[in-house]
């Protein structure tokens, strides 16, 4: 049973001065099944804030807040750990309660104890160096993982002087954990001297001579596509690489990859039809069907949505905060399009606070990732929320 107590004033004043983003941004039907089984909710409050319908979430979001302040201190923790666990962190921070001030430290922080002599040679070894200090992140984790994989794969591909479609393989394999889209960074990771450094001539010719038959033709198809230009050539090839990864089923070496798959073809139909970004959509679709937790391709759906239907692209960019690990590439970027969405629905405060998250993950950014454009998108649109 919660105490009879009301909640003490702290608190209280914590959740005044947190209201709007906290109405705006909540997701109430995230949160109620857990308050109601910590006994947070009675019964008779679950029922009238079931009875609001889910097109006026503001609103029960609103009564929820307003709910809370009867229910004592210990349905304030409640509610932090229910918008944790509902994928709300950035809301169950607001709630943090501001930490006295500590004494100020006059130490050096230490460097990294990681050396060059504990990372194995290769040559992507720069670059799993630099993510060597942020391991225990799952995207520098991944980084690495997606490394090494493209480094094993072009030591077959050179032991075999290319010859040994096996490599291609793994090479591919790398880009799908690093969930690769661009296609400069394809190219540069192939053929740059200071990334794989491979013969270009030498690869062309055994990606074009496997047959379909081939266990890796799906592979060196992709590889063959990935770094073309973003045009039709493009979009039509990757339909091909889905048809032929669909057509062999579960034995093809990138099945299990194939909501990226469809995440690369989607992503090149966006990029050609950001005015009208309909026809990306299928691809996102498919990509979620495959792997319905698939960040990625909610973050690709949700940029579509900005144009088609602007509500559903708040909803999207909200399912991809809950999803993506706190470094991935693209968390600044979905706040950052939160102050776009925000802005052009007349709400400044969303806005700007989203421009501040945005503006704090940022340094959560890993070093081999840069801040991209969605930051001066940002700007462009609500130019005074980027004023210090």
């Amino acid at each position: 049973m919660m105490s009879d107590r009301p909640m003490s004033d702290s608190h209280r004043d914590l959740l005044r001065k947190k209201y709007v983003p906290l109405s705006r941004d909540l997701h109430p039907n995230h949160v109620i099944p857990y308050l109601y089984q910590e006994d947070v909710l009675t019964e008779e409050m679950k029922q009238r804030l079931d009875a609001i319908p889910d097109e006026m979430r503001k609103k029960k979001s609103r009564l929820l807040l307003d709910m809370l302040p009867s229910r004592g201190d210990k349905a304030f923790d409640i509610f932090k750990t229910a918008l944790d666990e509902g994928g709300f962190p950035f809301l169950a921070k607001l709630l943090d309660e501001p930490a006295p001030p500590e004494p100020p430290d006059t130490t050096e922080v230490p460097e990294s104890a990681v050396t060059p002599e504990d990372v194995p040679d290769g040559p992507l070894k720069w670059l799993r160096l630099k993510l060597q200090p942020y391991k225990s992140s799952p995207s520098a984790r991944k980084m690495i993982k997606g490394c090494e994989a493209m480094e094993s794969g072009a030591e077959i591909l050179i032991n075999s002087e290319y010859t040994e479609p096996d490599g291609v393989v793994k090479i591919v394999e790398g880009f799908m954990i690093e969930e690769r889209l661009n296609h400069r960074n394809f190219r540069r990771f192939l053929f740059d001297s200071d990334r794989l450094n491979l013969d270009q001539e030498r690869l062309s010719t055994l990606l074009s001579s496997q047959q379909e038959q081939s266990p890796a033709y799906s592979s060196c198809l992709l590889l063959q596509t990935a770094p073309l230009p973003v045009d039709e050539n493009r979009a039509t090839s990757m339909r091909k690489v889905v048809e032929v990864i669909l057509k062999k089923g579960e034995e093809d070496p990138l099945h299990k990859y194939l909501h990226h798959v469809y995440c690369m073809l989607g992503g090149t139909i966006l990029e050609m039809n950001y005015d009208d970004p309909s026809p990306a959509l299928p691809a996102c679709t498919s990509a979620l069907t495959y792997k319905p937790d698939y960040a990625l391709a909610v973050h690709l759906a949700a940029e579509c949505s900005m144009v088609l239907s602007p509500p559903d692209a708040i909803e999207q960019f909200h399912r991809y905060l809950q999803l993506a690990p706190p470094c991935d590439k693209r968390v600044h970027w979905a706040h950052y399009f939160l102050a776009i969405l925000y802005s052009r629905q007349s709400e400044p405060d969303g806005a700007e606070e989203h421009y501040r998250l945005a503006m704090e993950k940022e340094k959560n950014l890993l070093p081999t990732f840069k801040v991209g454009w969605a930051k001066e998108k940002a700007q462009e649109v609500f130019p005074e929320v980027s004023t210090p």
